[in-house]
């Protein structure tokens, strides 16, 4: 039985369901560049080092070209290979026409145009977009304003949908004196990362993480790794990708002959690989393109499989300083400005470029959501501004039928299934956060356990719902001589968001001490008779204090019928404890030699904190031996596992301060709890 299925039965005698929350979307603000007053950008400078392509011919890369030029007049679209050029007509609008026809628009990439940068123009912008909906707009869907252009998204508005619009920039008006600019990489460097990249991030990171086009990835079985196929696909890849996935790939490379040798006698560049993704990313970062977004989304999981990220206190890496969650947020603005909150499949762009846009929005927003819970912080995305829809087969689709996965162009649904079932994991996730653990929410259930416990059973039947449409085994009961065709990440990933639900509903079974009474010692004492005493003769003797309780006992005595259910409660929990004690106990190098994200190591630490409550908050001298033997079962399997694998050291690092003082001096215990634990 599924863990939210057990936990939706022992609360559904409680309360009658709750109703489920209404679906929204998000569609953030930016604002337009402000730019130089000098003359109008002619139209062919927006061509100037672009490499011209036929029109309508695309490739999934992130150096595009613009269209030849449209003969606007006679409708039709030269094949010549002129140099590039746009026309934005001024006296008749493809978009309006007078004349009652339909008006039409070249479906053209907007990501990496040479020299020039694209920003969204949200609903509230200073350019309003229903204002611009007026405007005349060529059939590329752009419109010459300033030193600027403004492009049409194309497809909308329609009655359900708002006007969108885009910026298109001069790069040289976007310089900003206080970041770094540019460099580019030398061709030598270049041709070490083209090297670099092995099949390795195509097989273990990609079906998990697919944020980059599938072009780079589709390269038929047959092609070496130094032909002319190989490196025409690696050249389009921007340096920071290219090197972001070889930093998330070298983790993986025993499992290849070559790279296991090689490996064995030169260490590999890690630390100056992210070092130049992070530089790369903060030279783009006020001109961000979706490649900027990708490398982003790789350089928030740097430290997922790395053997050597992480040192003894489990510390040492992006989740322990405020920097990751910064990091989260520029993410999220470049991609609002790129408009990824918008669903784009009206757009009169490319359906690779539609496709890659989807994919994009839905790993940020997997990266967003989950970072947001476990890190304890308010969310970035709001759920009324974006209106990306569900993942489904088409955003995965790739040109040829032999490929470097493993049956990927013949089952492409299912080996992109775990990044779509986690896209739906991380919509509940959401909601748990929002329901439970904002700060309107904390303030609300933290002593009612009735709300808790309405609150709580509609997650966790939606967490069933989940767990039942994943048609995969566990990792124990699969093929042991093969690979898991589902990522063990994923089901830890549904145990930890469970744990949340247990932890919230375990809040309310214990009432929280009375704060103590705050003394301003800056504040002037109060004038003393001459019997009296001065402020400076006050004795501080913190031994003469009361010691601090729970007010467990309490509420037993005063609700009877309340303690029975919060027994009921705390012995449900603690058999959900066993049970991912027991999972994390089973896991072998087999399954810690997966792409793991990043943020399951703090979902680890999550685990030894609820096990720690399942002691320091047992209700009766019943459960507390048993929740005593729990944890340190949990313990011992942390120092076992974490020797070998890096991923549970900040769980054991978290554990290990607990006990460093001992349980007993660090929490204020029941009487039947610290007769146990002393």
């Amino acid at each position: 039985m599924p863990a939210a299925a057990a936990a939706a039965a022992a609360a559904a005698t409680l309360v009658p369901d709750a109703p489920a929350a209404p679906t929204t979307g998000t569609a953030a603000e930016a604002a337009a560049a402000e730019l130089d007053s000098s003359s109008a950008l002619p139209h062919a400078s927006l061509h100037d080092g672009m490499t011209a392509s036929a029109p309508l011919c695309y490739r999934e890369t992130s150096h595009m070209a613009m269209p030849s030029t449209c003969d606007m007049d006679a409708g039709t679209i030269p094949a010549s290979s002129a140099a590039p050029a746009l026309n934005t007509p001024t006296s008749s609008s493809y978009h309006a026409s007078s004349s009652g026809r339909l008006s039409t628009q070249l479906s053209q990439s907007m990501d990496g145009i040479d020299g020039h940068s694209i920003m969204l123009l949200g609903a509230s912008s200073e350019s309003d977009p229903w204002l611009l909906r007026h405007c005349h707009f060529d059939q590329l869907g752009l419109r010459s304003v300033h030193k600027m252009y403004f492009r049409n998204a194309g497809g909308v508005p329609t009655t359900d949908k708002i006007p969108i619009h885009f910026i298109v920039s001069d790069n040289k008006y976007l310089n900003h004196p206080l970041l770094p600019m540019y460099h580019s990489i030398g061709g030598d460097a270049r041709l070490q990362l083209n090297q670099l990249v092995q099949p390795i991030f195509r097989k273990y990171v990609y079906p998990t993480l697919p944020v980059v086009p599938n072009a780079y990835m589709d390269i038929p079985l047959s092609t070496g790794a130094t032909s002319p196929v190989m490196s025409t696909a690696l050249d389009s890849i921007p340096t920071a990708v290219l090197a972001a996935m070889y930093g998330l790939a070298m983790p993986f490379a025993l499992n290849d002959e070559l790279l296991a040798v090689v490996n064995a006698f030169e260490t590999p560049p890690l630390l100056q690989l992210w070092t130049l993704v992070h530089a790369l990313i903060q030279a783009d970062i006020h001109r961000p393109s979706l490649s900027t977004v990708q490398a982003a989304l790789l350089f928030l999981h740097k430290d997922s499989n790395s053997h050597t990220s992480s040192n003894s206190s489990g510390g040492n890496d992006l989740s322990s300083s405020a920097f990751l969650w910064s990091f989260i947020g520029s993410t999220v603005g470049m991609a609002h400005s790129l408009g990824l909150q918008i669903e784009c499949q009206m757009f009169g762009i490319p359906n690779a470029d539609k496709r890659l846009r989807r994919r994009l929005w839905w790993a940020l927003y997997i990266e967003e959501k989950w970072q947001s819970l476990l890190m304890g912080r308010p969310p970035y995305i709001r759920a009324d501004e974006w209106d990306v829809g569900e993942l489904v087969d088409r955003d995965f689709e790739m040109k040829t039928t032999s490929s470097y996965f493993d049956e990927a162009a013949a089952v492409v649904g299912r080996t992109f299934l775990p990044f779509r079932d986690m896209a739906r994991l991380a919509v509940i996730v959401a909601d748990v956060q929002e329901k439970l653990y904002s700060l309107r929410a904390c303030q609300k259930l933290a002593e009612d356990l009735a709300l808790s416990i309405s609150t709580a059973k509609p997650l966790f039947d939606r967490l069933n719902d989940w767990r039942s449409s994943i048609n995969a085994p566990e990792p124990f009961y699969d093929n042991i001589a093969g690979t898991s065709p589902y990522p063990t990440t994923m089901y830890f990933a549904y145990l930890t968001i469970v744990t949340y639900v247990w932890r919230a509903l375990l809040r309310p079974t214990v009432r929280s001490s009375p704060p103590p009474r705050i003394i301003d010692v800056e504040e002037e004492p109060p004038l003393q008779d001459a019997g009296g005493f001065f402020f400076e003769e006050l004795s501080w003797d913190f031994s003469d204090l009361p010691e601090i309780e729970l007010h467990l006992e309490d509420d037993i005595h005063a609700h009877g019928e309340a303690s029975a259910t919060i027994k009921e409660l705390h012995q449900a929990a603690q058999a959900y404890g066993g049970t991912v004690a027991t999972f994390t106990s089973r896991l072998t190098s087999r399954h810690f030699d997966e792409f793991w994200y990043s943020w399951s190591r703090i979902g680890f630490a999550v685990i030894s904190n609820f096990l720690t409550v399942l002691l320091v908050q047992a209700p009766t001298a019943e459960n507390t031996p048993r929740a005593k033997w729990m944890l340190e079962s949990w313990r011992q399997t942390l120092r076992y596992q974490s020797k070998a694998f890096p991923i549970l050291r900040l769980a054991m690092a978290r554990l290990n301060a607990f006990y460093w003082g001992g349980l007993a001096e660090t929490f204020c215990l029941p009487p039947h709890v610290h007769e146990v634990v002393a």
